[in-house]
Parts: structure tokens; C-alpha cells; sequence
């Protein structure tokens, strides 16, 4: 595999690479062709190693001089997530501008010290930031709510999530309903249990901003929790 003179696959290599799974996966490439394109995705993901620690240091350095107490991890998107998304969840991605192969994530207790770690790194990394997305002001149809900030690190692009505790709870329940139940819950859809999943994450947001929730909502939240968990028992008894 040629590289280029930084030592990491070409934008081109990428891009062909990415093309080359999208075809196995239809079964228009052969074998060999996509081990070549996954040698190249590896030799990617393993250049996010080093910028993700320095990011995830100048996070800490971030929280602490703001006074607010976090919990800073880091994460590589795992090989298999890289590939299902190029092939089936973003079929018109290309590989070289996938931006969140290397990811920082940032919890904190309230939106006002989210807000607060938001301003620090706008301030500290204007020049390395590419991307803001805040799904704090516009949710996702899922419910999801966090700001995403892309920064730049050595040439490669890193996700940086905020997540207040009750945005990371929600999160976390949606990961493991879908693992539990081998469905992907984390996209926009209405199914029961993703309506019942964007009415908990409308819950939390009233309950962050201290703004009251009508009677019909907790009702309709409540029959819809009710249903979810139905639909779940009688699937383990039919086991």
C-alpha cells in the first residue's frame, strides 16, 4: 500500500478503499480486493492513536482550568463500525472525511458547565476547529442531544462529544436496548421503542431547563414505556 509522505494512505487510497467495501459488501469486489481495502482502513485508524491522547489531555487541561468536574475518555470506532457504516449507514460516505474514526467524549453535571467546556475549547482551538453541530438546540427525531465539535489534530479530524449525565444516561440506555435487542435504535425512526426513547429524552431536557411537562405527555410517555416493556416480555417467553 502506498502512502503518502506523512506516513498515512492517501485521501485517494480512502476514497478507494471506502468504494471497495461498499462493493464487496454487494458482492461486486472479491475477496482479496477487500482485505487491500481493509489493510488501508487499519493503517487509518491507527494514525488517530497519538492525536486522541492530546486532544483528550488538552480536554482535561480545558475542565480543570474551568473549574468543572468531567469525565474525559477517548475512543477508536471499532474496525466492524467503520465497515457497516461505509457499506449500509452511509453509503455515499467517503472514508477520508469520516470524521469521527477518533473520538473524545466530555460528561459533565449541567448544560450551564457543558456551555462553559463548549466556550473553552471554541476559544482555545478556534483555528483547529472544522465542524459545531449542537443537538442540544436542535435534537435529533431520536431524542439524541449533545454538541459535537470537530477539531483537528495532527491533519486528522477527531470528534469531541459534551454530554451533560442525563444526555450520557440516555445514550447509554439506547446502546444497550439495541444490543440487547440486535436492533439500531440509535437512528431516527418511530417504532415504539424509539418513541418511547425520544419522550425519555424529552423528559430530561424538561427536567435540565426546569420547565414543566403536561399531563398528556407524562400519560403518553408512560403507556408508551408500558408497551415497550410488554413487547419485551412476551419476547422472552416465547424464547
Amino acid at each position: 500500500m502506498t502512502t503518502n509522505p506523512t506516513g498515512r494512505p492517501s485521501a485517494s487510497q480512502l476514497r478507494k478503499a471506502g468504494s471497495i467495501i461498499r462493493k464487496h459488501h454487494r458482492g461486486e469486489a472479491s475477496a482479496e480486493e477487500f482485505l487491500r481495502s481493509l489493510a488501508t482502513v487499519r493503517a487509518y485508524r491507527a494514525e488517530f492513536a497519538y492525536p486522541l491522547v492530546k486532544l483528550n489531555n488538552g480536554l482535561r487541561g480545558i475542565t480543570r482550568r474551568a473549574g468543572v468536574s468531567a469525565s474525559v475518555t477517548q475512543r477508536l470506532k471499532r474496525e466492524p463500525t467503520i465497515i457497516e457504516k461505509l457499506s449500509e449507514r452511509e453509503t455515499g460516505l467517503d472514508l477520508s472525511r469520516m470524521q469521527d474514526i477518533g473520538g473524545c467524549r466530555v460528561v459533565v453535571d449541567s448544560i450551564d458547565e457543558l456551555r462553559t467546556v463548549q466556550s473553552g475549547i471554541e476559544r482555545l482551538w478556534s483555528a483547529d476547529i472544522d465542524t459545531v453541530r449542537d443537538y442540544i438546540e436542535s435534537p435529533r427525531e431520536s431524542g439524541y442531544r449533545a454538541v459535537h465539535i470537530v477539531v483537528r489534530r495532527d491533519g486528522l479530524p477527531v470528534e469531541v462529544q459534551l454530554r451533560t449525565t442525563r444526555m450520557h444516561d440516555w445514550a447509554e440506555l439506547v446502546e444497550n436496548i439495541s444490543g440487547q435487542l440486535g436492533i439500531n435504535y440509535k437512528q431516527d425512526g418511530d417504532s415504539p421503542v424509539q418513541e418511547m426513547l425520544a419522550g425519555l429524552s424529552e423528559l430530561h431536557q424538561a427536567e435540565e431547563s426546569s420547565q414543566p411537562l403536561s399531563q398528556e405527555f407524562t400519560d403518553t410517555l408512560r403507556e408508551q414505556i408500558r408497551a415497550v416493556q410488554s413487547a419485551l416480555e412476551a419476547r422472552d417467553e416465547s424464547r
